[in-house]
């Protein structure tokens, strides 16, 4: 299994320590999405969280930090859920710091991590959801090959009311169609 996938613009990577992982967290708890709301994560569960194994399971919540290749900042991060022997799917998620956001970062990161989940695991498709109100995320998921295939009524409380939470697919078969793949460095 890999675990460094490079793009034209952004690098996924193991998270190089603890501190990272919770300087991220930092960011994102200061940075609260216009269409999430603040994502609480005590400080305390995200060192234990990295312990583990740095966030690089093979069958549980796993995350790779994002670095910009253009500066070598860590702007953001890419999640999973992690695979379960019997169930074939999997899920995705992204976050990239303000002042990155915009540029494609998102976009490329969330490819990398496609190519790292359909190469490293059984997976027939692999899912990704946002909010109704979140248009450049819908668009994000798009750009990758995504699908939309269906939406959760009222999911999600936001800003004294709820919204739609929209979700998309890509299947394996899909993915492998795909061009951006081929232009994927995978390793060191």
């Amino acid at each position: 299994m890999n675990t460094v996938y490079t793009g034209e613009q952004v690098r996924l990577r193991p998270f190089k320590d603890a501190a990272e992982y919770q300087w991220l967290m930092a960011h994102e708890a200061l940075e609260p999405n216009a269409h999430w709301g603040i994502w609480y994560y005590p400080q305390a569960e995200a060192r234990k969280d990295f312990e583990k194994n740095g966030l690089l399971l093979t069958d549980g919540y796993s995350a790779f930090a994002v670095e910009h290749l253009a500066s070598g900042e860590c702007i953001g991060y890419e999640e999973y859920g992690g695979y379960k022997p019997g169930r074939p799917s999997d899920w995705v998620g992204t976050f990239i710091r303000k002042e990155f956001r915009r540029q494609g970062l998102g976009v490329e990161a969330k490819r990398l991590n496609l190519c790292h989940l359909f190469e490293s695991f059984p997976l027939n498709v692999v899912y990704a959801d946002t909010t109704a109100t979140h248009k450049p995320a819908q668009r994000g998921l798009e750009l990758c090959g995504m699908k939309r295939c269906g939406v959760r009524r009222k999911a999600h409380y936001y800003k004294g009311r709820f919204v739609d939470i929209p979700q998309y697919y890509i299947l394996r078969s899909e993915w492998e169609q795909l061009a951006y793949r081929h232009k994927v460095k995978r390793g060191l």
